[in-house]
């Protein structure tokens, strides 16, 4: 009977989710990366609220993604984010956009975004990357500490950059930026202007941020032709292309990062491939 008791409450122990009685916001829950996040999260036990211009459920026939509060707001406004981050204990940046309303190129974002959303006369790299991310970190530095993975842990902040922000620290990556288009260098300074003020407050925030290359899925069509061009290029040793990521292991990678408190810092797809393994 002893034998049979310390049994059940093992198996007890073991039904425990990693987010049960945590609380998980992500801003850009809808998009082709934050849905996966969210997807895994409320699997893994946490309460998910998502924030996002359309505030809807991207597939409605989800059991995952129908335990979501999906919250319809602009991240591009302080007072909104500020709220949401009051009431989270870790928070995933997921809100993006490839091409901007200067970038010229602004259609092909109904070809190339995984959710499909058309950038407003006012959806600049500025405002959609680096300003909706500075008002989360703005909120997580004010915020009243809650306690994540103990009182004296900072607050995690999950953001997914490019790997392109990486290139000044490969060899010949400056000459390629440097030949890049002018849309191209815009997006980079949003991400870098991010990377940097996340890791200026090591106190209250623990950053993690993902530098992927394509993201891609076998439905997400756009991008499977030159999927096999980066890997090629990244296995010969080109030191500017990296290899491509499925968004599977991003998403992953993600809940890997929330829940490990020793993962900080820039992740790389080498990175980004070994944290996957830690989540079932």
């Amino acid at each position: 009977a002893v034998t049979r008791r310390a049994e059940e409450a093992s198996s007890a122990i073991v039904a425990v989710r990693p987010g049960e009685g945590k609380k998980l916001l992500v801003l850009g829950g809808n998009g082709y990366v934050g849905r996966e996040v969210c997807r895994l999260a409320v699997a893994r036990g946490y309460e998910v609220t998502s924030l996002s211009r359309r505030g809807e459920n991207p597939e409605p026939d989800s059991q995952e993604l129908s335990a979501v509060n999906w919250v319809q707001g602009d991240a591009t406004d302080a007072g909104t984010v500020q709220a949401l981050v009051s009431e989270a204990d870790a928070v995933v940046h997921a809100i993006g956009l490839l091409f901007d309303a200067n970038s010229g190129l602004t259609n092909l974002n109904l070809v190339v975004s995984g959710s499909k959303s058309t950038p407003g006369e006012d959806s600049t790299y500025d405002r959609i990357t680096r300003l909706t991310a500075f008002n989360l970190i703005q909120a997580v530095r004010g915020k009243f500490r809650l306690p994540f993975f103990g009182s004296s842990e900072p607050t995690p902040v999950l953001f997914v950059s490019a790997a392109e922000a990486g290139w000044p620290d490969v060899s010949l990556g400056e000459q390629v930026e440097s030949a890049a288009p002018d849309w191209l260098k815009q997006y980079l300074v949003a991400k870098r202007a991010v990377e940097a003020e996340l890791q200026s407050a090591p106190d209250l925030i623990r950053p993690v941020i993902f530098r992927p290359s394509l993201i891609w899925s076998w439905t997400k069509f756009d991008v499977l032709p030159v999927i096999p061009i980066f890997n090629l290029a990244n296995f010969l040793g080109v030191p500017f292309v990296d290899k491509t990521v499925t968004v599977n292991t991003l998403s992953k990678a993600i809940i890997a990062g929330l829940e490990n408190v020793g993962t900080s810092g820039v992740q790389r797809f080498m990175e980004m491939e070994e944290l996957e393994k830690q989540v079932a």
